[in-house]
């Protein structure tokens, strides 16, 4: 009960702060953009490095959520053991790797949130660096701000030590490199090791930019270079756990999704397990992410295009993957408040301080009420009914966050800083 009362609140109030800015964003502006300072730096020591040391040194909370997950997975790459033989993997294969040098040296599981802190803000400095040129530096520092306080990535990176900011972090880097090279092949290697890196699902991703390239043959190399010698290591070492287990996750029936909003009228009616599910709505999401390529005119401004094809595909995800919770928001918030939001419309600024209290909030609340799933009759509940008008609202947002990203992707890339 501690910890839903304490995202509650902080939850709140970040919000209130944030009215506060947004009311004199102006002001807020020409005094980041006029003082000379390292404000992304301070921005992580406000809302990052202090809430940390706050929560688990002085307070000494163990983090919960996801970061106890992968813990066996980083501390078994700090052993050198075999992907998905040491420890079970939902991950990709060297995801362990990627924060295994912090935990050799000091072994506690806050060292994998500090880790994941830090990378978060190197994602933030790539992201203002790249994008909205034509921002003044205030008005760029401002959205990172916004976004530094939202109460999604608050919550999910500091509460719950979430990584799923690194898949577009990994992802821009990736695609970056390969547009200001020109190089394809280049491209499809710095993807291909991001896939290794980060989770399965960073592939859905490599789709739409297989599609677009027009060198789709030195980009599919790119990637098998890196990718096919692994792929084999891994099926001669674990046979084939390391396609099994990161598929599991995917049989599990998690809230809110496109299942669990409908599930009042599906229970009796309709016999669909969590393994062909998945299927299903897999099937569903690639015509999505085919989809959205059919919107694209300039083919060579891919990193223009990226945060579009890249929030509209994981936001679509947490819709309809039956398995998709909203912790999924935290992948695509940096890439949504810096290149997509309208800080002028008020009525866009409001959707998304909603989403954002609601989206936060909604994980520990379900897990809490012993992750329900709905029938008619258990509507009755009052406590069920507000848990279940919350599902609805959150993929409300997730569908318009889908929708501002088709929007942007009709009109055309997002502006970039020349390669």
């Amino acid at each position: 009960m501690l910890i839903l009362l304490v995202k509650g609140i902080s939850s709140l109030l970040l919000t209130l702060a944030i009215g506060l800015l947004l009311w004199q964003r102006t002001r807020v502006e020409q005094l980041l953009g006029t003082k000379k300072a390292p404000w992304i730096s301070l921005f992580f020591v406000v809302f990052r490095l202090l809430p940390f040391l706050g929560t688990y040194v002085v307070m000494g909370f163990e983090p919960q959520s996801d970061v106890q997950c992968f813990y066996p997975i980083v501390s078994s790459a700090t052993r050198f053991e075999i992907p998905y033989v040491g420890a079970y993997n939902a991950y990709s294969p060297f995801f362990g790797y990627l924060l295994a040098l912090p935990l050799a040296i000091y072994d506690n599981i806050r060292v994998i949130v500090l880790t994941l802190l830090l990378l978060e803000t190197v994602t933030v400095w790539l992201t203002q660096r790249l994008y909205l040129p034509q921002l003044t530096q205030g008005e760029r520092l401002f959205r990172c701000l916004i976004y530094y306080m939202l109460p999604v990535s608050f919550i999910f990176a500091v509460f719950s030590g979430q990584e799923d900011i690194l898949v577009w972090g990994v992802a821009l880097a990736g695609v970056w490199l390969w547009q200001t090279r020109q190089n394809a092949f280049l491209g499809g290697v710095a993807l291909g090791i991001g896939l290794l890196l980060t989770k399965a699902t960073f592939v859905l991703l490599m789709i739409p930019l297989f599609l677009l390239t027009r060198r789709k043959v030195a980009f599919v190399a790119g990637a098998a270079v890196v990718g096919l010698p692994v792929l084999v290591w891994l099926y001669l070492t674990t046979g084939t756990l390391f396609m099994d287990q990161p598929l599991h996750e995917g049989d599990y029936l998690k809230a809110p999704n496109w299942r669990s909003v409908l599930n009042p009228v599906l229970v009796g009616n309709v016999t669909l397990n969590g393994n062909l599910g998945k299927w299903i709505t897999l099937a569903l999401l690639l015509v999505v992410i085919i989809g959205t390529t059919f919107w694209v005119r300039k083919r060579e401004a891919l990193t223009g295009y990226l945060p579009t094809l890249y929030i509209a595909i994981f936001a679509a995800m947490s819709v309809l993957q039956q398995n998709a919770i909203t912790v999924y928001a935290f992948a695509f918030m940096l890439p949504l408040v810096f290149c997509l939001t309208n800080f002028r419309d008020k009525t866009e600024v409001a959707i998304l301080l909603i989403f954002n209290l609601l989206a936060a909030n909604h994980p520990s609340i379900w897990w809490r009420m012993k992750q329900p799933y709905y029938t008619f009759s258990s509507l009755s509940n009052p406590l069920y009914l507000a848990e279940y008008v919350m599902e609805w609202l959150i993929i409300a947002g997730f569908a318009w966050c889908v929708w501002l990203a088709i929007r942007q992707l009709r009109r055309g890339p997002v502006p970039t800083l020349p390669a």
